[in-house]
């Protein structure tokens, strides 16, 4: 599962890191978290929360 925040510098990493999951035909999950900055999911409940609950689901679906 990769999570990136739209407002990180390193958003694009973390994208290209994901493509080349999937190209390398690896089960991967992604999501883009609109208006976050750098570890914002680790300031606010509400964010990290969704992004805990994402990670569980994919884990689940594998």
């Amino acid at each position: 599962m990769i999570t990136v925040n739209e407002l990180d510098p390193l958003r694009d990493e973390g994208i290209a890191y994901f493509r080349t999951l999937q190209r390398a035909g690896v089960p991967v999950a992604g999501k883009v978290d609109l208006g976050l900055t750098h570890a914002a999911d680790m300031s606010f409940r509400q964010a990290y929360r969704a992004t805990v609950r994402d990670i569980h689901a994919f884990a689940r679906s594998l």
